[in-house]
């Protein structure tokens, strides 16, 4: 069977036409993401009594388990015992999830880069009579940001990727859109290949702009 070229392009547009499903998803998650991420990340860096060691379980639990199944356990499983659950939107459930797995991978990223200032500053700021709060504000987190931002990049990158899983739950997003062109006409391949020319696309944008900002950084920080 031959690639249909003529039905290819005919299907991007109507295809690509959901991408603004897709980017809603990702921008959302990737917001509430990255403020989950900052508060465990803090909570990890000071190591909060009883706190943390909770932390550190729930996040190797996310890390280590396919985010597949954790959409189906919680929009299929904790359905059953949950009524709020129950009369949740697919959509609204998925970025449930996406932003409750990558802010695991984000708490850890921002923790990696808090822990990555020298020590010697941090006491320096100390000894000139800085607050735990000041010294954190001004030495530690904006170094620390220098540090983040090309894998906090690479986890919005692969936030946006993860958005392909929507169409598991029945979320008519680019992927659910290819899902359904292609059982309309069993032509699944040229379907697919439209999702992933869209997918590659956007994160050759995505990739772009974060040279660019790394750039920008770099200068400003120099």
């Amino acid at each position: 069977m031959k690639f249909n070229w003529e039905y290819f392009f005919q299907t991007l547009p109507y295809v690509a036409s959901k991408l603004n499903i897709t980017l809603s998803l990702t921008i959302i998650s990737a917001i509430f993401s990255l403020i989950i991420g900052m508060v465990f990340a803090l909570i990890s860096y000071y190591k909060v009594v009883g706190l943390s060691q909770l932390l550190k379980v729930w996040v190797s639990f996310i890390r280590g388990t396919p985010v597949a199944t954790q959409l189906f356990f919680f929009y299929y499983g904790l359905a059953n015992l949950s009524s709020w659950i129950l009369n949740m939107s697919p959509t609204v459930a998925v970025a449930v999830i996406m932003s409750l797995n990558m802010g695991a991978f984000v708490s850890e990223t921002i923790r990696g880069s808090l822990i990555s200032v020298d020590e010697g500053q941090r006491e320096a700021a100390m000894s000139l009579g800085m607050s735990g709060w000041q010294m954190t504000s001004r030495i530690v987190i904006p170094q620390a940001i220098r540090v983040a931002l090309p894998p906090l990049f690479n986890d919005l990158i692969n936030l946006f990727k993860m958005s392909s899983l929507a169409f598991l739950v029945g979320v008519r997003d680019v992927m659910g859109a290819a899902k359904i062109e292609g059982a309309n006409t069993f032509q699944f391949f040229e379907c697919y290949a439209c999702v992933m020319l869209i997918y590659w696309v956007i994160t050759l944008i995505l990739t772009a702009f974060q040279k660019v900002l790394e750039k920008r950084c770099d200068s400003i920080y120099a």
